[in-house]
Formats: structure tokens, C-alpha cells, sequence
């Protein structure tokens, strides 16, 4: 049996992928209701399929080892088996979130900067702290991590680009739209820290 959903829910349900968890809120019930309950059904069938299947997931809910450096409640920290250097660290939620803008609280950078700090301490080695959100940036899953790596002068690691040149102008727009998204999505701040649990491979301070 062929998927129930026209191509015009499709391209619907990818533009709300897109959005925030907050902003998701506001258009799903609007959305919902142009749906028939075969479709409602099938969506949620695909996402638990989506979240079975996750590698991520997996080392969550504890199905696959893992060589963990850090964990509390909503968040989990492990080497990376496959690692650009010795020490690829891994910091991703527990909840399966595709990109960085539906997270809604920065919590993860800070857990990513105190692994990366800990790297220097220890390995005495400095990072990058990187994340792909979207296929088209290099995200391999749709589940969304923080890398943390240690770098070592003439590794073979590349992060880099050529620069374009772009005319002031076009130079103005980009920043007047990027300026009004980040005045909108200023996150809260948090109240209360979440209680940490330190483990052997890496020591966070």
C-alpha cells in the first residue's frame, strides 16, 4: 500500500520540519485538520518507524554500547567510534530532534564547550565544535549532534570554504533578515541547572 499523502502534504509537512518546537505548536492543529485520520495515522507510523530505526536512539535507550563521557537527563555525550581524531566527541539530546533550532534551550553548546574545555585540559588539545543541520550542511542522521573534535597542526581535518563575493547591498538584506530571526528566537534563560553525572573517559569540571 502507497503512502496517503499528497504531494502537497509533503512538501507542508517538510517547510514544519523546518520550524521550532514552538512555532510547530502554533501550525500543527491548522494543519491537522486538513488531514484524514489514514493520514494522521501513517504520520505517526512513519515517525515511530523514523525513531526505531535511529542509531541515536538506540544508544539512548542503552541497545547499542557506547563509550559515554557525559549524561543527565536530556542530554548524552559519547567518543565517536569512526573519529576525525582521537577524542571525537558526540553531544546529542535524548528526544529525537532533526536540527539545532528546535532545541529549545542552548544547553547543549554549554555541555559541547565544558567537553571541549576538558579536551584541552587533558588531551591538551585545542577543537572545533561543529553542527550540520540538514543534508544539505553534511547531517548523516536526522538526529541532530554536536560534534566536538580535537585538532592537531596537519591532521588531514578539514573545515573550510572558498569565500564569494557578495555586493553590499545583497550583504544588507542577508543581515536585516538574519538580524529579525535572531531577535525572535533569543532563548530563555534557564532557572534551574540540571543535575550532572561525570564519567571516566572524559572529566568534565
Amino acid at each position: 500500500m502507497g503512502s496517503p499523502l499528497t504531494p502537497e502534504i509533503i512538501e507542508e509537512l517538510k517547510s514544519i520540519s523546518q520550524l521550532s518546537v514552538e512555532e510547530q505548536k502554533k501550525v500543527l492543529p491548522s494543519f491537522l485538520k486538513k488531514l484524514t485520520p489514514e493520514q494522521i495515522e501513517y504520520i505517526k507510523n512513519q515517525q515511530l518507524e523514523q525513531q526505531e530505526e535511529c542509531l541515536f536512539c538506540s544508544m539512548v535507550n542503552g541497545n547499542i554500547k557506547i563509550k559515554k563521557v557525559y549524561e543527565d537527563l536530556d542530554y548524552l555525550a559519547f567518543l565517536d567510534i569512526k573519529p576525525a581524531n582521537p577524542g571525537h566527541t558526540l553531544v546529542i539530546p535524548k528526544e529525537h530532534i532533526q536540527f539545532s533550532t528546535h532545541l529549545t534551550n542552548p544547553k547543549i553548546f554549554d555541555i559541547a564547550n565544558r567537553i571541549a574545555d576538558s579536551i584541552y585540559k587533558n588531551l591538551g588539545k585545542n577543537t572545533n565544535i561543529f553542527v550540520a543541520n540538514g543534508t544539505d550542511a553534511g547531517q548523516r542522521l536526522n538526529h541532530l549532534a554536536v560534534h566536538v573534535i580535537p585538532r592537531d597542526k596537519g591532521d588531514g581535518v578539514t573545515i573550510g570554504w572558498q569565500g564569494k563575493e557578495v555586493k553590499e547591498d545583497e550583504l544588507d538584506k542577508i543581515a536585516s533578515k538574519i538580524r529579525i530571526e535572531i531577535k525572535e528566537k533569543e532563548p530563555e534563560k534557564e532557572e534551574k541547572a540540571d543535575e550532572f553525572i561525570e564519567y571516566d573517559d572524559l572529566r568534565i569540571p
